[in-house]
């Protein structure tokens, strides 16, 4: 065919134009009769080398195909609002990521005012008035986020914002509609395996606890939070040899997790290791000045004069550091009675009455601040 006529040795345009066709048809033309169709160029060359030789003139009809040009595909024209939309996503994106709420807040909602069932910006704007502590508006978002896109992060994201709200059922309700939790992002995947642990621990479904938490570590195994999450479950469960393993290990990643210490004191309390359980308090507040507690067990520990002194340096740390806890002030008053300190034990009660009127704990020590008063009275 085509392909086998070497246009080198024939120079003449007439084969460049054969070399280029996409099919050639050839005729030999014969005046008396109809014409002979020769099936190639190269048979109609033969045909007319072997012809003949009285023949002056051979004639042949040569049809050309061109090839047809392939039309380039049109090119797409990218729509001007879309093209901003998603430039303004990927904004929102990059300030959630860096914890830029309000600003990121904004742009979520910009997006909505023209696209309102967009998932990614509900989604979006969900997390940041949950982050910002408005979880009727984050609620709206998620549920959404459920009705339209039938999504499992909205669920999930609806369980975080009942727990936001301490209502432990309905997030347990919540957590529960996640059917398959491999389809969530990563990190929120993490998150609510850990809170839905979280919020059956309070439900006292340990079990169910159990396996959340170990999904949670399978995603972050030096997750602290967890791990003391799961030590807290495991004294509740009485198993206490556990629940200090992941206190260490807690420990072991996050040398200051205050909450490990203070778990590690529990257990060594309820085990009758006073000493140990003291250390342990004492490193709590180390750390963590205002574990309110490590002070309650401090003060429900402590039997000597030399141990109020020390306890009540502590709780005037803690105060010093955040004045309106009312609870390390009770503390506080409670011990100054102890070291038979009433003026200033009535000091503190006064400003936690004026505080709360109806604090149950300090005006049960101000009657029992009476009664030390009027028996010393007596004595006298």
């Amino acid at each position: 065919m085509v392909k086998e006529i070497n246009s080198e040795n024939n120079p003449s345009p007439f084969f460049s134009i054969l070399s280029d066709a996409e099919s050639i048809q050839v005729r030999e033309v014969v005046p008396s009769t109809q014409p002979t169709i020769i099936a190639s160029v190269q048979e109609a060359i033969k045909s007319f080398e072997q012809g003949d030789s009285n023949s002056e003139t051979r004639s042949f009809l040569v049809t050309v195909k061109k090839p047809i040009a392939s039309k380039p595909l049109p090119v797409a024209t990218p729509d001007p609002k879309q093209a901003e939309l998603i430039s303004v996503l990927n904004k929102a994106d990059l300030l959630l990521k860096n914890e830029d709420y309000l600003l990121a807040r904004n742009l979520y909602s910009f997006i909505l005012k023209r696209e309102i069932k967009n998932p990614a910006a509900l989604k979006g704007l969900g997390i940041c008035l949950l982050s910002l502590g408005d979880t009727t508006a984050s609620k709206k978002c998620f549920n959404a986020l459920i009705g339209v896109h039938c999504s499992h992060e909205g669920n999930a994201l609806l369980g975080m914002s009942f727990i936001k709200e301490n209502n432990d059922l309905a997030a347990y309700d919540a957590f529960s509609q996640v059917r398959d939790a491999s389809k969530l992002s990563v990190a929120t995947r993490f998150n609510f395996h850990k809170e839905f642990g979280n919020c059956q621990t309070r439900l006292e479904r340990f079990n169910e606890a159990s396996d959340s938490y170990s999904q949670a570590l399978s995603l972050n195994p030096r997750s602290h939070v967890v791990l003391i999450n799961f030590g807290t479950l495991e004294i509740q469960r009485k198993r206490l040899e556990k629940a200090t393993h992941y206190f260490q290990q807690a420990i072991e990643f996050c040398p200051t997790a205050a909450k490990a210490f203070c778990g590690i004191g529990i257990v060594a309390q309820m085990t009758g290791e006073t000493e140990i359980a003291q250390l342990y308090f004492k490193k709590t507040l180390d750390v963590d000045c205002l574990n309110v507690v490590a002070i309650q067990q401090l003060y429900a520990l402590a039997e000597t004069e030399a141990n109020w002194r020390a306890l009540r340096i502590r709780i005037v740390q803690a105060l010093i550091k955040d004045p309106s806890n009312l609870e390390n002030r009770y503390l506080l008053a409670a011990t100054l009675l102890k070291q038979n300190d009433w003026s200033g034990c009535e000091s503190e009660l006064s400003l936690i009455l004026i505080k709360s009127p109806d604090h149950l704990k300090a005006k049960k020590l101000r009657e029992e601040l009476s009664l030390h008063r009027h028996r010393q009275g007596r004595s006298l």
